[in-house]
């Protein structure tokens, strides 16, 4: 039966609120992840090592975290004060604004960052099944006996709906820098409004190779499709603008090697040099939630999304064991499993890879990823004449 007008209201309230619990709850994980990652790789000092002999709440929790670590699987708690710490410093630190800045705009400037970055994953489906996630108990009220879809919404057009709003971040960033009245902090909006135009072309031409695939911008569609319906010979396509759209994430998301709005070296810390406090941390949160955004995509589209191999290789696999074998059916865990990995790729590379200087960015966008993106797209346009 149809929901009632009422049930639909709640049950889209409820989702909106989990959606953002979780969006809320993962973000300052993958920070600490971050911190712990980094350690590891370059084997420095920090999150993965130090006790430390702090007095006060963190020390005996830091110290209690330290002999927790003994035990090989609790030792990614150690650091984890550490991370405590941070939040406690950004909801505690005093709110700053620069004398001469534009008071009212250097205050939107974080929300028009971060809004969007959370308004995207209404059009994420992090499920496609008809059956959804669970149900609701028959004596919950209202929505009792209703289930719980793995989607906020499903729009023709989501895909659309993705990158149109995702876009309107950089206004945040580039009105941040010039409210501040600071010259760091314009420079690095300069560079991020420049970043975000030249990437804006290689990554959506990327991305119109699954859609010219498919045939749609439904998310859930693209989705599904790519991974059941799609040519052996599909595969080399989607393989090259896998790394051709992950190539322009980072540079959307403004991570290295490509983050010269913020670059340390040169802009002190760029766009948000004169931000203090929770505006600072609305800047953080917008940038790693537009990293699950861009892994999420990424593993919609490229990866297999809610199945378990990647590129449109599932159809072959479907072919050979049939629609019912349980390697063939949809899982949450598989889309999870593959957005953490992206997720880690970005933190990995972070730690391993040195900052490009600005005019690389530039010819790197411009000279080199437009062409190749130009050339997968005929080579996908070529498959879909010939085999589809």
């Amino acid at each position: 039966m149809p929901m009632t007008l009422t049930q639909t209201v709640v049950m889209a309230l409820i989702q909106i609120v989990v959606l953002l619990a979780v969006i809320m709850a993962v973000v300052p994980i993958i920070t600490f992840a971050e911190r712990k990652v980094i350690g590891y790789v370059q084997v420095r000092l920090g999150a993965t090592r130090i006790a430390g002999g702090h007095v006060g709440i963190t020390g005996p929790i830091n110290r209690a975290m330290w002999a927790l670590g003994r035990v090989p699987v609790f030792s990614i708690l150690r650091g984890l004060p550490i991370f405590m710490a941070d939040g406690l410093k950004l909801l505690t630190k005093e709110d700053v604004i620069p004398e001469k800045a534009d008071k009212l705009v250097f205050i939107l400037a974080p929300a028009i960052c971060m809004v969007p970055a959370f308004a995207v994953f209404a059009a994420i489906t992090f499920f496609p099944g008809a059956e959804g996630l669970f149900t609701f108990p028959a004596s919950f009220p209202i929505v009792g006996g209703l289930k719980f879809m793995g989607f906020l919404t499903d729009i023709n057009v989501g895909l659309l709906y993705i990158l149109g709003v995702a876009s309107v971040g950089v206004y945040g960033i580039v009105l941040g820098g010039w409210a501040s009245n600071s010259k760091y902090p314009l420079l690095g909006g300069l560079r991020s409004a420049a970043q975000i135009v030249s990437y804006e072309v290689p990554l959506s031409m990327s991305l119109l190779v699954p859609v010219l695939l498919v045939g749609s911008l439904s998310f859930r569609e693209l989705s599904v499709k790519l991974a059941t319906e799609m040519p052996l010979v599909a595969a080399v396509p989607l393989f090259l603008g896998f790394f051709f759209y992950l190539t322009c994430g980072f540079a959307e998301t403004n991570r290295v090697p490509f983050d010269l709005a913020e670059a340390e070296t040169e802009l002190v810390s760029g766009f948000h040099t004169e931000y203090t406090g929770m505006k600072m941390g609305f800047f953080f949160l917008a940038e790693y939630a537009n990293m699950i955004v861009v892994s999420a995509i990424a593993a919609a589209f490229f990866l297999g999304g809610h199945y378990l191999l990647p590129f449109g290789l599932q159809s072959q696999l479907i072919h050979a064991l049939g629609a019912g074998h349980a390697l063939n059916q949809p899982s949450i865990l598989f889309f999870v499993g593959k957005v953490g990995f992206l997720l880690f790729v970005f933190l990995w590379i972070r730690a391993t890879l040195p900052r490009y200087r600005y005019d690389q960015l530039m010819h790197v966008g411009w000279k080199f990823l437009i062409p190749v993106t130009l050339v997968n797209l005929f080579i996908a346009a070529a498959i879909k004449f010939v085999w589809m």
